[in-house]
């Protein structure tokens, strides 16, 4: 039986979605191309809906029959999360203060997004059958990200 709920892993998303949102928003103020300073002000805006849609599922998706969240994959989603590109609004302030250009706070973006799909497929399978449809709604918005990401990229005027 899967040691974790749904109502878990939507909490670990909100808390990606909150380290996004502050990513977004540091980059955003930085830039300099008007393009990538609303593109990266969008992404921000999605992050905190996207937070707020995990919310609602939160509310929504019953407990499964878990006996508990073990200590075990807490301390491994943990890990994985710490390790990831945004592990935590600090990470990502930090990560935003060293991108010197639109280029490579989009390519930080695009990698942050890819932790977080990563760590969403892994999370997807330690939860009930029952409840993947939840986690499936969370991969699926983050993989929209990756891709407005990066044809932004591609299309860019900053990109040679």
């Amino acid at each position: 039986m899967p040691a974790l709920s749904a109502k878990s892993v939507l909490r670990w998303a909100m808390e990606i979605e909150e380290s996004g949102k502050a990513f977004y928003e540091a980059v955003a103020a930085k830039a300099q191309d008007r393009e990538a300073k609303r593109v990266l002000q969008d992404l921000a805006y999605q992050e905190e809906r996207h937070y707020r849609t995990f919310q609602n599922m939160l509310d929504k998706v019953p407990e499964a029959d878990v006996e508990t969240d073990s200590a075990e994959y807490q301390r491994y989603l943990q890990t994985a999360l710490d390790k990831a590109l945004l592990g935590g609004p600090e990470k990502g302030l930090a990560l935003a203060q060293q991108a010197s250009n639109e280029a490579e706070a989009l390519q930080a973006a695009i990698a942050f997004e890819k932790d977080t799909l990563l760590f969403f497929y892994d999370l997807r399978d330690m939860v009930p059958a029952s409840q993947r449809e939840a986690i499936s709604a969370i991969i699926e918005q983050e993989k929209s990200h990756v891709k407005q990401l990066s044809r932004v990229l591609a299309d860019g005027p900053w990109v040679t």
